[in-house]
């Protein structure tokens, strides 16, 4: 059975649309005009399945943190969107971090225009791959579909290294990542697995690996005739931007990008 036909899925899925719509209803006070971010973000391509999963386990990562604690988490790649003030409302303080600074001022005034307590949000910029976060500060933090998109791997590494320093022993760490098994976008099979093995020298397994082929959540949404015309546009585009490339001095591709969504919760070494 689809994990986006569990009861427990949908209940969290009404959750969050709730939350992403009475934030979206006050956009104009916060957003800034040059934000190209898609500000529908819970149902844009795999979000629609990764939100609900990562709500879910910083949800019950609370049931096992000392309740006079002060829970903390970040939001690595945060963009600006309704997630970390749905997150703040579990009882988290949320730090959201990004390498654009114009998120800044966007995230300041949302977090006063956007009710959210009992927990904080407030904004860190990212500077020469430092995270803005003392040493075992977080006892959580989230990355959806951001790491894999460094076009650099010594830069991976060194963010892995950093997401480990900043978090606490024990610490969780949630990720989502898209894998294009063509190997043309994103990350390709065999960096996926320089990926993971550099991931799994620091941190443990905590829950069983996940893969989503979002086959199934276009489906879901869409019904299968909509994902079948989705699926024809996608295939001519493609094809038609492969002969073009050669006259610019480009690689035409061979196959069209196949994607999937990989996701893992991981705690951190001691």
């Amino acid at each position: 059975m689809s994990d986006l036909s569990d009861p427990e899925y949908q209940k969290l899925f009404v959750e969050l649309e709730s939350e992403q719509r009475s934030f979206l209803e006050r956009d104009s006070q916060f957003r800034s005009s040059s934000y190209t971010w898609p500000r529908d973000a819970l149902h844009h391509w795999g979000r629609i399945w990764e939100y609900p999963y990562v709500y879910w386990h910083l949800k019950h990562r609370l049931s096992v943190i000392h309740p006079t604690a002060e829970a903390k988490v970040a939001d690595l790649g945060c963009a600006v969107t309704f997630f970390p003030f749905s997150v703040a409302k579990l009882g988290y303080h949320v730090s959201c971090l990004d390498i654009e600074s114009s998120y800044g001022p966007d995230i300041v005034r949302a977090a006063q225009a956007i009710e959210h307590g009992p927990g904080e949000v407030n904004f860190g910029l990212i500077s020469n791959g430092c995270l803005p976060l003392g040493d075992r500060e977080l006892d959580a933090l989230y990355c959806i579909s951001v790491l894999e998109h460094i076009d650099d791997f010594e830069r991976i590494k060194q963010t892995i290294q950093e997401i480990w320093r900043v978090l606490k022993p024990g610490g969780l760490f949630i990720l989502t990542i898209d894998v294009d098994f063509c190997g043309h976008m994103s990350i390709g099979i065999k960096d996926f697995y320089n990926l993971r093995k550099c991931l799994f020298e620091r941190f443990g397994l905590s829950k069983p690996e996940i893969t989503i082929h979002p086959l199934d959540i276009l489906q879901y949404r869409n019904g299968p005739y909509p994902y079948m015309i989705y699926s024809i546009w996608q295939k001519w585009k493609f094809q038609i931007k492969q002969k073009v490339k050669p006259f610019f001095g480009k690689k035409p591709l061979r196959a069209l990008p196949n994607l999937a969504i990989w996701c893992a919760v991981m705690t951190k070494s001691q």
